[in-house]
């Protein structure tokens, strides 16, 4: 559910308006009057919720006792007997994750920033709270004891900001709790919404992001870094974590604690990064890779699969480099082997 310190809610809608938003079919004409007000992923749908199915993959991620009832969910005509014989009330929609995006930007929306007000008078400072010329602090942020905003600093509303810690200038906060003694260089965007694109017949729609971004103690963020809130539920930066300029860190991301990214790396979303971590220059994952505890990934590396963790890891694509030092030399000799014979 999107945090009321971050989301307004704009709900709540009918089962019928949903439908017409979004373009979708009620399986179960009764139903139109019901109300909903309230988002969820399929798998923690609860009743009253509205979710989406599109693909029987995310059926078969269900668990066999998982019941459905009194749940809405927009799904394709091929998956209605599956979902009603869990109890649910299919929206049928062609594009559902489409379809959705659409109900959600109608039942929430990010808190504005302050009008006529830099510094909203419902923010909490803390003592020696240090404001640079051009800060702007939205509705309800708390922001900790000893804390420096460089000029032009954003923090949006609802934001915690811990004590002692440095946003520098033109940093962009929001949707976000960041925790104390933390580092934020200058062009930072922490919180902003990750790349989500859905098909729908109306076209392409930009998919909400109703999570949050949570950042532990001691966290440096380089500039120009982007960290992305999560779709649902939040992306998570552990305590001790040092990543460098212009680095991408993906919507629902878990990045752990005393990691460490060099800069241009790129981490797409729902990613898994255990504790201790090492990431050279211009890395880049696929989405929902999960790299283990103390692993390391050499620069200029594509990880498309998980990695084990202490191991390391080069290439592209990225595999043991053990393997990957194996090949380069097989093909250095191949190489002379050929200029040899040329010669």
């Amino acid at each position: 559910m999107a945090d009321p310190r971050f989301f307004n809610r704009l709900g709540p809608l009918t089962l019928t308006e949903i439908a017409a938003l979004s373009g979708a079919a009620i399986s179960d004409s009764g139903a139109g009057d019901a109300t909903i007000d309230m988002l969820a992923p399929l798998a923690s749908a609860e009743p009253g919720v509205l979710a989406y199915a599109d693909n029987p993959a995310a059926i078969r991620g269900l668990p066999d006792d998982k019941r459905l009832d009194g749940v809405f969910v927009l799904a394709p005509e091929p998956l209605i007997p599956d979902l009603e014989g869990r109890g649910a009330i299919v929206l049928t929609h062609t594009h559902p994750r489409g379809g959705f995006a659409r109900a959600a930007a109608a039942l929430f929306v990010v808190r504005p920033m302050p009008v006529g007000e830099a510094v909203s008078a419902t923010a909490k400072l803390g003592a020696d709270v240090r404001m640079s010329p051009g800060v702007v602090i939205g509705e309800d942020a708390v922001i900790g004891d000893g804390v420096a905003l460089g000029p032009g600093a954003v923090i949006g509303a609802g934001c915690h900001i811990g004590a002692g810690s440095r946003i520098g200038a033109h940093a962009v906060i929001q949707c976000s709790d960041i925790g104390q003694d933390c580092n934020i260089f200058a062009g930072a965007v922490i919180g902003e919404a990750g790349f989500g694109v859905a098909v729908s017949d109306q076209g392409l729609a930009d998919v909400p992001h109703l999570g949050s971004v949570e950042i532990g103690d001691r966290v440096t963020i380089g500039a120009n870094s982007c960290i992305d809130r999560g779709v649902f539920g939040p992306t998570r930066i552990g305590e001790g974590t040092k990543i460098d300029n212009l680095c991408h860190i993906g919507h629902n991301c878990q990045v752990g604690k005393n990691v460490v990214m060099a800069a241009y790396a790129g981490v797409s979303g729902s990613c898994t990064i255990g504790d201790g971590v090492m990431f050279g220059g211009r890395v880049g994952t696929h989405d929902h890779i999960e790299i283990g505890a103390g692993a390391r990934v050499g620069g200029n590396s594509a990880v498309g699969r998980n990695i084990p963790p202490g191991q390391t890891w080069l290439g592209s694509p990225a595999q043991p480099i053990e393997a990957e030092m194996k090949q380069i030399a097989a093909l250095r000799r191949l190489y002379r082997t050929t200029k040899k014979k040329k010669d």
